[in-house]
């Protein structure tokens, strides 16, 4: 069917340019320069040899046609005297002559007014074909005409004797001479455009070299980057266009990433170091409670039995309720010394009534225990909740600092400051303590610190300690609202 044959014409024309537009992308650039000047050179070659190859032949056309009327307006008028003398043999001689003279002349004819030939230049007799065709042209004087030979092109011109009363002159211009040199100049022009097309691909040859030199090393060097050396730097060159900008660039993009793998290099060290902590923290929290639970809570429990058995044995009533006693007073503190562990672990007050609950409990514990005073201002909280991970990471971070001056500041004065508005999360620790150099802190043994930064860095915000000797140490951190993820109370 006609539909289904344009279809299927249409779709291999389709896979055809896809194919072609692919082995031509790659090909090499040295190629694709080389090729598109080379297609350029020799398109224009091509048609500046055809325009000049039509206007030279037009010109030579015109020229021996204007030739052939000359020649044979001039012989018309040399005929007129040997024909009135009547010698023909002068006549003839002279038309030899002339063609001698003439290389483009191939003949002349010289017919009387009643289509005889009276005299003519061919060797070997009159050709009949012609003797025919010029019998029907006395009647037409001044009359130019393109032959067909079989030696080629011929103009064949009439000029009238004694204004045609006397018969006809008729001359052939063949031409050859002149459409050869015609050629010779196609030729000559030809092969200065493929000189040109030489040269044009030797300078083409450099230019790509000097194109893809740095190319080539950029593609080097990018191979080098792609195995994760980026230590790889290219020297710039002296010329300012898009290539030196592109060496510029690729140099800026090398030192960003060299830098950056170092960052993420020394991230992995610090939290392979971090998780190394945490796990070591981990199981000596572990042993901690192991501790407290076989020291304390063991030792209390066999205190217990102890009481138990004497209450059992007991028979009077005041012995009984004297031991009663003693087991509900050991009971009360073990109790509390169990929710003391239980807190120190996670308060529940984090998970039933929120940050702003836990955070006055943390602090009022740690003022009646450690006697400084500690004040906290929370502000954009209202209604609102938290995220319970982010939550419990803020938690931590102030929890974490407060520690860091319980330990190390001396002080006697903090401020918690932590403001939930627009789109971040402040948090402000400040101590009036004695301060420290931050630069000397080595953050992979202080687990205090980095543990600080990872949860402010696992919420996508930033954790900053600033501390001078004797001035005390400021610890502030932000965080994204969107992470908060509230919710309303």
């Amino acid at each position: 069917m006609p539909g289904t044959a344009t279809t299927l014409q249409s779709a291999f024309l389709r896979r055809t340019g896809h194919k072609a537009r692919t082995i031509l992308l790659g090909v090499p650039l040295q190629l694709k320069i080389l090729g598109l000047a080379l297609t350029l050179i020799f398109l224009c070659g091509a048609i500046t040899i055809s325009q000049v190859r039509g206007a030279l032949n037009e010109n030579t056309e015109i020229f021996l046609r204007e030739e052939s009327r000359f020649v044979a307006n001039e012989l018309s008028y040399q005929t007129h005297d040997y024909l009135l003398i009547n010698d023909i043999y002068g006549l003839t001689q002279m038309l030899r002559n002339t063609v001698q003279n003439r290389p483009d002349l191939r003949y002349v004819i010289i017919v009387n007014s009643a289509g005889q030939v009276m005299a003519h230049t061919f060797d070997g007799g009159f050709p009949s074909d012609l003797l025919g065709k010029n019998a029907t042209l006395v009647a037409r004087p001044d009359d130019l005409t393109l032959l067909e030979t079989t030696e080629g092109k011929i103009w064949e011109a009439r000029a009238g004797i004694n204004n045609g009363n006397e018969g006809l002159v008729i001359t052939g211009i063949k031409g050859d001479i002149l459409r050869h040199q015609a050629e010779d100049v196609v030729w000559s022009l030809a092969r200065t455009i493929l000189l040109v097309a030489v040269l044009g691909s030797l300078i083409s040859l450099w230019l790509t070299r000097v194109i893809t030199r740095p190319v080539n090393r950029l593609l080097a060097a990018m191979q080098i980057v792609r195995r994760g050396d980026y230590s790889v730097i290219l020297t710039p060159t002296t010329c300012k266009d898009e290539l030196g900008k592109l060496i510029e660039g690729f140099n800026e993009m090398t030192e960003t990433l060299g830098k950056a793998d170092r960052f993420r290099q020394e991230r992995e060290q610090l939290q392979k170091h971090f998780l190394q902590r945490v796990m070591a923290s981990q199981e000596g929290e572990r042993k901690r409670i192991a501790r407290e639970l076989h020291d304390q809570t063991g030792q209390a429990l066999a205190s217990f039995m102890v009481d138990l058995k004497v209450l059992e044995n007991a028979k009077q009533p005041d012995e009984i309720r004297q031991g009663i006693i003693r087991l509900k007073n050991a009971l009360f503190k073990e109790m509390e010394a169990i929710h003391d562990l239980a807190m120190a672990l996670r308060p529940s007050v984090l998970d039933d009534l929120g940050l702003e609950p836990a955070l006055k409990m943390l602090i009022a514990k740690m003022t009646a225990l450690q006697g400084m005073h500690v004040s906290l201002t929370l502000i954009g909280f209202d209604n609102k909740r938290p995220d319970s991970c982010p939550e419990t990471c803020v938690y931590r971070i102030i929890q974490e600092a407060l520690v860091n001056v319980i330990k190390h500041a001396g002080a006697t004065e903090v401020t918690v400051l932590l403001e939930w508005r627009g789109d971040k999360l402040r948090g402000v620790i400040e101590d009036n303590g004695i301060g420290f150099e931050p630069d000397q802190v080595d953050h992979k043994t202080k687990l205090g610190v980095l543990g600080m930064r990872e949860r402010a860095q696992l919420l996508q915000g930033a954790c900053n300690i600033e501390s001078s000797p004797d001035h005390g140490s400021m610890v502030s951190f932000e965080i994204p609202s969107h992470i908060m993820v509230c919710h309303e109370n």
